[in-house]
């Protein structure tokens, strides 16, 4: 269907979802009008369909004074996510197994659901689907061992390892909030998948929790998010009833994963202010106070095979369903899309710190391989770049946290140039773009020549943040 930005990727798409909101699980009388009921069950659906998505629309589930019973994770020692993990390695990591299939009765509430109003399975795509299945209506008042009064956002990744596919379930939650007008002071996450924390915890831990990393009010903080493994451990098979709950939107459906068409979007104000968002609570915003205008940082993002798979990395026996033992067969994990003459290409764009450029840029190169950085090192490098080059690849993803005047220079090595999602990120962030198919080895003068022009189209009267 037709759109247009602002419908699709700016702060229309979070009013245009939150309008509409229908209650698909209407609270039952019993006895009295609903209003009257203590701790009476409402459920809202918020499905919207997006420009060029399929499927009946993307989902958001509001529910108010609900319980859920998370004895799936807990009961026979863990069983359920035990095999679902086997099942995770048996697949070859198929991401079906992360996630569990709640039995009936795992959510329930005192209110009558409504197909008319929404409350059908073909509008609870992927795993949310699974929360669909799970709710059963009960006649009988809420039963609740534990009430949890704050917010809760309950959210299953796509995925733990891959920045460009966790990315998804990051947007999804800022825009979650953007359309309750939930502020992060407060929220709880709640991570109901089976995956390990992963190297991007602090999305979760700082980011999503209490308004970020730079301190404040404690009293205020938000409490901290839970692993389905924290779960068990600390409500076993208690009754643990919500005031207010949503179930985010699946991470594929998120407006930024549009990979197979060229967007004509630029600077669009939810992709913006997301990542002006993550920057600021990581009390990143202040990193280029003080630097001269010209100067200019070109990042060369280095795509190299892991000395571990991420499943192998990241797994903790003790901590999470991720059992290392099950886990001794990954070797060295092997990558697509790596340059081959990394430092050939390297030396060629160190030539840019010789080069006299018109607009009196003065260029520094550096070299970066974000898989070995901290999440916040990572983010650091990101708001410091005015040039990122790399291989197509979820490092580019990257791109959208860079200074405002930044560009970025994708290059399709080995048959990537049919997706289109970091040319469509840089444009929602309001950056420049060149990419172009290449070969293997990468013509080195040709990417030098890419990124001097990228360098001298510069504006460089902006501040670099």
């Amino acid at each position: 269907g037709k759109g247009d930005c602002d419908s699709d990727f700016g702060v229309s798409l979070a009013d245009r979802w939150r309008k509409t909101a229908k209650d698909c699980c209407t609270p039952s009388p019993n006895g009295g009008p609903p209003e009257a009921v203590e701790n009476a069950t409402k459920l809202t659906c918020h499905l919207v369909q997006q420009n060029r998505h399929a499927g009946a629309g993307d989902q958001l589930l509001l529910a108010e004074n609900v319980m859920l019973n998370f004895k799936d994770l807990s009961q026979n020692g863990g069983a359920i996510p035990k095999k679902a993990f086997s099942d995770y390695v048996r697949t070859k990591h198929n991401q079906e197994f992360s996630k569990i299939k709640w039995s009936p009765g795992s959510m329930g509430g005192t209110c009558k659901p409504e197909a008319g109003q929404g409350w059908q399975r073909q509008n609870f795509p992927g795993w949310n689907v699974n929360w669909f299945s799970a709710f059963e209506a009960q006649s009988q008042p809420l039963q609740c061992d534990v009430w949890v009064d704050h917010p809760t956002l309950l959210v299953e990744r796509d995925t733990f390892a891959n920045f460009f596919h966790n990315s998804e379930d990051f947007f999804n939650t800022f825009l979650a909030l953007a359309v309750l007008k939930w502020p992060v002071k407060g929220l709880q996450i709640l991570l109901t998948d089976i995956f390990p924390n992963g190297p991007f915890m602090d999305m979760w831990t700082k980011v999503f929790h209490g308004g970020g990393g730079g301190g404040g009010d404690n009293k205020a903080r938000s409490p901290d998010p839970l692993t389905a493994f924290e779960l068990a451990k600390k409500f076993g098979s208690k009754r643990v009833c919500f005031k207010k709950l949503a179930v985010a939107i699946l991470g594929a459906a998120a407006p930024m994963a549009v990979a197979s068409w060229d967007s004509p979007c630029q600077g669009v104000a939810l992709v913006r202010a997301y990542a002006d968002f993550v920057v600021r609570a990581l009390g990143l915003h202040t990193l280029n106070k003080g630097r001269k205008k010209t100067d200019v940082n070109v990042t060369y993002a280095a795509r190299r095979a892991s000395v571990e798979w991420p499943e192998k990395a990241f797994c903790d026996t003790q901590h999470s369903f991720f059992d290392c033992e099950q886990l001794n067969h990954l070797q060295m994990r092997k990558l697509g899309r790596m340059v081959r003459n990394d430092n050939a290409v390297l030396a060629g764009l160190k030539r840019l710190e010789t080069q006299t450029f018109p607009n009196g840029a003065n260029v520094r190169v550096r070299e970066v391989d974000f898989s070995v950085l901290s999440f916040k090192e990572q983010i650091a490098v990101d708001a410091t770049t005015d040039v990122l080059i790399g291989p197509h690849g979820a490092g580019l993803m990257h791109n959208i946290f860079m200074a405002d005047r930044a560009q970025l220079i994708e290059l399709f090595v080995d048959g990537s140039s049919a997706n289109r999602h970091f040319h469509n990120l840089a444009f929602w962030a309001g950056h420049g773009y060149k990419g172009e198919p290449q070969s293997n080895p990468i013509a080195v003068d040709r990417v030098v020549g890419m990124a001097t022009a990228a360098v001298t189209s510069l504006d460089l009267s902006e501040l670099p943040w």
